[in-house]
């Protein structure tokens, strides 16, 4: 499986070429879904063979240029490494596939364009962040994302830990599972009966901490969120200098407790933060749209065309919908007349790519949830 990153969005989005072949299927890791994967796709395939030969392969040149994704069907380990979605995609070079972190509609489609709204999406939408866990026995750094976290491996920081003679101090929660299972009761207690030097060897241990927290996360600045009994979050607040601490912190003990779970706790806090931006940025087409047209455009000819001059700021677009047409980058004209010829683009998909390639923002989101109802809007920037 190829690493996926604008780059190669870009590159499949300028190959123009008969018999393109995109599948596209849902997946899952483990139990009975695994086999109706393999069955899934080998039904797509099917179509996707069909296709090409009314499209004007030969039967013997389509099976030969689905092979590649036919041999996966019995690669046992291959399907039990699966996420929620799988992208395959069939060139005369050779195949590529991306496990994806949502699930995907059923497709098989052959054009002379790849189809990669999917894969826009999935590179737009990882907001990364990191969560720091504190607890008495080990602290952990993990980066995270809407879909997944992994853990990153920090030897000097365990180390500070490993170190920490008075370690029973950073949280009080031998004293009490229960209470700390709620960050509440003992902890707080505890707390409050620490002397001056108890309090500063522990914002000691935890300023290490934070330092080392910096040189690993260096120049990401992704926000952070810290995972912990309630009285130590603030005492780390007071002695970090990470540039984007968030300012909500998860409350309780994260000892026992699963990455997955971590995970959740930390969406809990850092979805809404998404979903906030997301809603301004609607708001804010939408008093444009109303008010500025030049600002404001759910017109796929102008939005087209301002993508290519760097014009876009942030772009919606539907997740499955497509309009064909051809673009003249040399008189930069556009022609919307939905055929899948040589030479015609998905012009939502090449609108997206060109706002990201010219440092814009994309959203691909339900077409339920579009902002004014349309395929495609825009906030534009001139």
């Amino acid at each position: 499986m190829e690493k996926l990153d604008l780059d190669i969005l870009k590159e499949m989005s300028q190959r123009d070429l008969s018999g393109l072949v995109s599948i596209y299927l849902p997946t899952s890791k483990k139990g009975q879904e695994v086999n109706q994967s393999r069955i899934r796709l080998k039904n797509l395939l099917r179509d996707a063979e069909n296709d090409l030969i009314e499209k004007g392969f030969s039967p013997v040149d389509a099976q030969a240029k689905l092979k590649p994704a036919a041999r996966l069907l019995d690669e046992t380990i291959f399907w039990q490494n699966q996420n929620r979605g799988l992208a395959i995609l069939i060139s005369p070079e050779g195949m590529n596939y991306y496990r994806l972190p949502f699930e995907v509609e059923e497709l098989a489609m052959v054009s002379n364009r790849f189809y990669i709204r999917p894969l826009i999406k999935f590179v737009t939408s990882i907001e990364r962040f990191n969560i720091l866990t504190l607890s008495q026995d080990e602290v952990k750094l993990y980066e995270a994302d809407p879909y997944d976290i992994r853990k990153i491996e920090a030897p000097k920081i365990d180390q500070l830990v490993a170190d920490y003679v008075p370690g029973h101090e950073l949280h009080q929660e031998s004293t009490s599972p229960k209470g700390a299972a709620s960050g509440a009761g003992p902890g707080m207690h505890g707390y409050n009966e620490m002397s001056k030097t108890e309090k500063n060897e522990i914002s000691n241990h935890l300023r290490n901490i934070d330092k080392e927290v910096r040189s690993m996360l260096k120049d990401a600045k992704h926000p952070l969120i810290v995972y912990s009994v309630d009285y130590i979050y603030p005492m780390y607040r007071d002695v970090s200098s990470y540039s984007n601490l968030m300012e909500e912190s998860i409350k309780g003990s994260p000892e026992g407790v699963g990455e997955k779970n971590i995970h959740q706790k930390a969406m809990d806090i850092f979805a809404p933060k998404i979903e906030k931006r997301l809603k301004k940025e609607f708001e804010k087409f939408k008093t444009l749209l109303n008010t500025d047209s030049k600002l404001g455009s759910d017109s796929i000819a102008k939005i087209v065309l301002s993508a290519k001059s760097g014009g876009v700021d942030t772009l919606f677009v539907a997740e499955d919908v497509q309009k064909w047409g051809f673009f003249n980058e040399e008189k930069n004209t556009l022609e919307i007349n939905n055929k899948e010829d040589l030479g015609h683009v998905d012009l939502l998909d090449h609108a997206a790519i060109m706002t990201l390639v010219n440092g814009g923002k994309v959203h691909v989101l339900e077409r339920e949830k579009m902002p004014s109802g349309k395929p495609i809007a825009a906030i534009l920037r001139f």
